[in-house]
């Protein structure tokens, strides 16, 4: 879901978004002043546009009208946004040749790339930008290898290292960085730029941003990519369970072609949300027992979703626990208020 992993480039220069507006003018301010620093941890969850951001950091730091950083009409501006920019550098997931997937680790081989393209001197702009994203992911000698480089910038450079779950960082890469952190919206904020800027049906952008655990750019491309109504039919057939209109094994054979990294996602939110409006009231110590454990096996079989296991097993068997649920307990905020 989202965009291609391995470029960015020439993606994101025209692309702002209103809940960035305090992290827009804290870098602006650091370009005007010509304090850039040379290490940036930018931090937050997915789907709040961190990525993006990135590249826009660097564009404004290579731009050559420093008075107008990421002018967009200058050499630099346009080369970037080509994609071709020769003092510009992205560290992400590379594919791999034998299996033609993605890898879901940075390596040591592409840090190492990296620093030698550091030490070269600038072609076009007064300084070296490079991205790593996202940078939780480099595996230990990955950090280790970049470590050195933060701890002595070479050149005139800017590293920016975008990280969804920065704790995973090495405390000495974080130590080195200085962090900017991007915060999810608030829903009203979500809500009103999925409506109002992207043109989404308010109860479309309702849904979409529920199943998206409020991440308003995943939202989107849940609409984009038309997943919302398997949101929607993810969130019935789970109600039509608790209440008998529908059996374990309709409901199964009713989400088995969805994504299951989705409907995992889906199930565990279920669980939290029924959690969560349950405790307004009173809640059997044994239901919330029972909620707390199908929580943690939708989340278990988010991940087991990637390996060999039978994952229509793993669903039936779920679905009989969800079914078991004492019928007494609310089916979900939207049965709450109809």
């Amino acid at each position: 879901m989202g965009r291609d992993r391995s470029n960015i480039a020439g993606e994101a220069g025209a692309l702002s978004y209103p809940w960035q507006q305090s992290a827009r003018e804290a870098f602006a301010n650091c370009v005007r002043e010509d304090r850039i620093p040379h290490a940036i941890l930018l931090a937050g969850p997915s789907g709040c546009g961190k990525t993006e951001f990135a590249y826009r950091i660097a564009r404004e730091a290579l731009c050559l009208n420093s008075q107008r950083g990421g002018c967009g009409e200058c050499r630099s501006c346009q080369l970037l946004k080509g994609g071709a920019h020769p003092d510009f550098r992205q560290i992400t997931f590379e594919l791999q040749e034998k299996s033609e997937k993605f890898s879901d680790v940075i390596k040591v081989p592409q840090i190492r790339r990296l620093i030698e393209a550091l030490y070269k001197t600038t072609t076009i702009s007064n300084r070296k930008v490079a991205i790593v994203h996202p940078a939780e992911r480099m595996n230990a000698s990955a950090a280790n290898a970049l470590l050195k480089t933060l701890e002595e910038p070479v050149g005139d450079t800017v590293l920016i290292l975008v990280a969804h779950d920065p704790a995973r960082l090495p405390a000495t890469v974080r130590s080195r960085c200085q962090r900017l952190s991007i915060d999810l919206p608030t829903k009203a904020q979500s809500l009103d730029w999925l409506t109002r800027a992207q043109g989404v049906d308010a109860v479309d952008a309702e849904e979409a941003l529920e199943a998206a655990a409020g991440r308003p750019l995943h939202a989107l491309a849940l609409i984009e990519n038309g997943i919302v109504g398997q949101y929607r039919a993810t969130i019935q057939a789970l109600d039509d369970l608790r209440n008998g209109s529908t059996s374990d094994g309709r409901a199964a054979a009713q989400m088995n072609d969805f994504d299951p990294e989705l409907l995992w996602t889906w199930l565990s939110l279920k669980c939290s949300s029924v959690m969560r409006h349950a405790l307004l009231g009173d809640i059997p110590g044994q239901a919330a027992r029972q909620l707390n454990t199908l929580q943690k096996l939708a989340d278990r079989n988010r991940v087991l979703a990637a390996t060999p296991v039978r994952k229509d097993f793993l669903l039936r068997d779920w679905l009989i626990q969800w079914q078991k649920l004492p019928a007494t307990l609310p089916l979900d905020r939207q049965t709450q208020e109809t």
